[in-house]
C-alpha cells in the first residue's frame, strides 16, 4: 500500500468524515425493550444509528446487508476467503454529571464527545473509512475484507448470535477494535451472577425501596432509597444527601461511573447508600443490608469468596452493578471477569458456601467464556508491525484484559485499540475521541486490514 497516498486521502475526506460521524453519535442508541418492533429489536435509538451505518456502506458501494436490526454487515474485495472486522454501534446509558451533551457530539479543543464516541461508534466510523479507502484508492487484496457491525453488545449480544444463525461464513482471522493497542490476545471470562433473596417484611421505620444502576458493566453512578423514618437521619456521608418525602426521607447517593472491568476506577453509589443506611440499624441490616455493603466494597471477589488470579490475566474483578430492593426481595446482579485460567464452573463452586451461609439464591447467570490466543501467532504479529510502524511505539506490549469483546464470538479474532492516549474513557461521562485519532485509526486499520487480507 502506497502510505502517502493513504494519508493524502484521510486528510481529503476529514470533514465528511467527521459529519458522518457526528451523524451517527447523535443516534441515541441505547437498547430499549419497550420500543421493540419489527427490524428495531432493540429499540428507535438503535435503529436510527444502522440507518445512518448502512447509509454510509451504500454511499461509500460496501454492499450492505442489514440482519432485520439485529446487525449489518458490509465488505470489500471478492476473495474466496474473507478476513473480518467486528464492532458495535449501540452504546451504555449515558449517566450522569457530563459538560457537554452526552448525544450532542460537540466538538471542543478538537475533542468530539459523546456517548459512544471510543465505545465503539468511533472504531465503526473508521473502520468504514479505512475499507472505503483501500475500495478507492485500489489496493489489491487476496482476501475480501467484511465488516460485521452489531447493535446489542453492551446488553446481551443478541445481535451477534442472530448474525451468526443467519450468516453461515466465517474469517480465516480478523479483529474487533474495540479494546486497546497493539493488541488483546487474552479476555477473562465474564459472568454476571443475579443474586436473590427473599426478605420478610418488618414493622416499623425500615427500608421501602432502594434501588441503583442501569447496567451491569458499569460502576453505578447513582442510587436511591427511600426509609419511612419521621425525622431526617443524621448519618453524614460523601455523596448522599437526604431529601423529604411524604412517606418518610429519601437518600440519593452519587458516585462515579466507569466500566465494569475496571470498577476501581469508580465510585460506586450504591456502596455510598448502603454506608449511609448501615449506622441507622434497621432491621434490614441482619436480613440484606450488611451482606450486601460488604460485597459491594469486595473488588477482587473476596468476600463473596469468589477471590482468584493466574499469571497470564491477573486477578478476578467484582463490580455490582445493578441493585434492587422492593420491601420483599432484593437483587444484586455482580459483573463478573474471572482469570483466562479459571472455569465457571470453579467459580460457582467457589460461591455456594457464601450464599449458604447468607440465603442468596443463584437466579441466573449470563456468561462468556475467555478468550486466548498465543501472541507469536503470525497474524498477530503482522497487527503489532503496523502498529509499530504507523505510531512509532516499540513499547508498548500485547496483553490480556478484563473487558469483553466480539473477538470472543468467532474463532481467530482478536482485540485492537479503538482511540489513542488523550481520549476519553469509556462508560464514564464525558467520553470523547480527537479528530487526530479517528484519523490514525482510518490509517492504521487500513493497513491492519490490508495485511491481513493479503498474509
Amino acid at each position: 500500500m502506497n502510505r502517502e497516498a493513504l494519508i493524502e486521502w484521510i486528510e481529503t475526506h476529514t470533514d465528511e468524515m467527521i459529519h458522518d460521524f457526528q451523524a451517527l453519535l447523535r443516534a441515541p442508541s441505547v437498547r430499549n425493550d419497550a420500543e421493540r418492533a419489527p427490524n428495531a429489536p432493540f429499540g428507535k435509538g438503535v435503529r436510527e444509528a444502522l440507518d445512518v451505518t448502512l447509509e454510509m456502506g451504500q454511499r461509500f458501494g460496501l454492499s450492505p446487508r442489514d440482519f432485520d436490526g439485529y446487525a449489518c454487515d458490509m465488505t470489500v474485495g471478492d476473495g474466496a476467503e474473507m478476513v473480518a472486522s467486528l464492532s458495535h454501534i449501540d452504546v451504555v446509558p449515558a449517566g450522569n454529571d457530563w459538560t457537554y451533551p452526552p448525544f450532542g457530539a460537540e466538538i471542543h479543543d478538537g475533542y468530539i464527545y459523546a456517548r459512544g464516541a471510543t465505545d465503539n461508534k468511533g472504531a465503526t466510523l473508521a473502520s468504514l473509512y479505512a475499507v472505503r479507502a483501500l475500495k478507492e484508492l485500489g489496493v489489491p487484496l487476496k482476501r475480501r475484507i467484511r465488516l460485521i457491525i452489531g447493535c446489542d453488545e453492551e446488553s446481551r449480544w443478541e445481535c451477534m448470535r442472530h448474525y451468526m444463525e443467519t450468516e453461515p461464513e466465517r474469517p480465516v482471522w480478523g479483529v474487533s477494535p474495540d479494546a486497546g493497542w497493539p493488541f488483546i490476545y487474552g479476555e477473562k471470562g465474564i459472568a454476571n451472577l443475579y443474586l436473590e433473596k427473599a426478605v420478610e417484611p418488618t414493622d416499623g421505620v425500615r427500608v421501602v425501596w432502594a434501588r441503583g444502576g442501569e447496567r451491569h458493566n458499569m460502576v453505578p453512578d447513582r442510587a436511591e432509597a427511600l426509609l419511612n423514618m419521621p425525622l431526617q437521619p443524621t448519618t453524614a456521608i460523601e455523596g448522599v444527601e437526604w431529601h423529604a418525602d411524604p412517606a418518610g426521607w429519601r437518600a440519593v447517593a452519587r458516585g462515579k461511573s466507569a466500566h465494569g472491568s475496571h470498577p476501581e476506577a469508580g465510585i460506586n453509589a450504591v456502596t455510598r447508600l448502603l454506608e449511609a443506611l448501615e449506622p441507622l440499624n434497621l432491621p434490614d441490616n441482619e436480613q440484606w443490608l450488611h451482606t450486601v455493603l460488604e460485597w459491594s466494597k469486595s473488588l477482587d471477589g473476596a468476600a463473596l469468596g469468589i477471590n482468584h488470579a493466574d499469571d497470564a490475566s491477573g486477578t478476578l474483578t467484582c463490580n455490582l452493578g445493578v441493585f434492587e430492593y422492593d420491601g420483599k426481595r432484593v437483587l444484586c446482579v455482580f459483573n463478573i471477569r474471572y482469570p483466562v485460567t479459571w472455569s465457571l464452573d470453579a467459580l460457582k463452586e467457589r460461591l455456594q458456601p457464601t450464599l449458604e451461609a447468607t440465603g442468596f439464591t443463584l437466579s441466573d447467570v449470563r456468561h462468556t467464556p475467555p478468550l486466548y490466543i498465543p501472541p507469536d501467532t503470525p497474524f498477530l504479529q503482522a497487527i503489532l508491525q503496523v502498529y509499530r510502524e504507523e505510531t512509532g511505539d516499540y513499547e508498548t506490549q500485547p496483553t490480556t484484559m478484563g473487558g469483553g469483546t466480539y473477538a470472543r464470538t468467532m474463532p481467530n479474532l482478536v482485540a485492537i485499540g479503538a482511540a489513542f492516549e488523550g481520549d476519553g474513557e469509556a462508560h464514564q461521562a464525558d467520553e470523547r475521541i480527537s479528530v487526530e485519532s479517528l484519523k490514525k485509526l482510518v490509517r492504521c486499520y487500513a493497513r491492519i486490514f490490508e495485511r491481513l487480507a493479503n498474509l
